[in-house]
């Protein structure tokens, strides 16, 4: 399925949701991870000047829902069939990344501490809020009002929520483990080389990442209430 033909039918799944993301990040391969590249270069700096620092995953938090929040924006325009560059994605995402971390930080407490818990809890809670961030960037929410939407958009579709999840994890990880382990017996692990492609990986998967998870807060909507990608989009216009 083509990313501009994903608004033809309310039918969705694991596989429609995949391909989508999937289309919406190939036609758009160069923004996209371009975008990601230059948001998560703070990540690649800090962990090179500072290996092994307890303060990369903080870093890398805050990365991480940089390119959440421009790809979000990014996705959405693409899912309209328009074009997208990144300077626009950075500008129109910026304004709701405050929000975002919000959400991240909310969410990253809540699901380790459902996993703490035997596990399923925590995965519950990751389903859950899986649209949280598109519907801070979407729809202008604060951060408990969107793991609310997330959570009434996602009731009785988490199966399918955490089959798209799932499906996308496995491709990332597998992927990563294929370059990572060409480069990694090229060039040896915890060299500067394997750490600048262990950045560029990470970013690709990111952007591909936030494909998914804005296909599906667009799917969950359009099958709920209706909306056409156009109406979803229309707030950034």
């Amino acid at each position: 399925m083509a990313a501009t033909d994903a608004g033809r039918s309310a039918e969705w799944g694991v596989g429609s949701t995949i391909s989508t993301a999937g289309s919406i990040l190939f036609s758009h391969f160069t923004p996209f991870v371009g975008t990601a590249l230059v948001a998560s270069l703070p990540s690649l700096i800090f962990s090179l000047a500072a290996p092994d620092s307890y303060i990369q995953s903080i870093v890398d938090l805050i990365v991480g829902q940089i390119v959440a929040v421009t790809l979000i924006y990014g996705s959405i325009q693409v899912l309209r069939g328009r074009q997208v560059s990144i300077a626009e994605c950075f500008s129109q995402g910026f304004g709701r990344l405050g929000t975002a971390i919000g959400v991240a930080i909310v969410a990253a407490i809540g699901v380790a501490a459902g996993m703490v818990l035997l596990i399923v809890p925590g995965v519950i809670l990751a389903v859950m809020w899986a649209v949280a961030v598109p519907a801070a960037v979407v729809e202008r929410a604060g951060v408990i009002e969107s793991l609310s939407r997330s959570t009434a958009l996602t009731r009785e579709r988490r199966w399918r929520v955490l089959g798209a999840i799932l499906v996308a994890g496995v491709i990332t990880v597998v992927v990563g483990a294929v370059i990572g382990g060409i480069f990694g017996a090229v060039d040896g692990t915890e060299t500067p080389l394997f750490t600048i492609v262990l950045w560029a990986v990470t970013a690709a998967a990111q952007a591909f990442s936030a494909c998914v998870y804005a296909t599906l807060y667009f799917f969950l909507r359009r099958e709920k209430e209706g909306v056409d990608i156009e109406q979803i989009a229309a707030v950034f216009d």
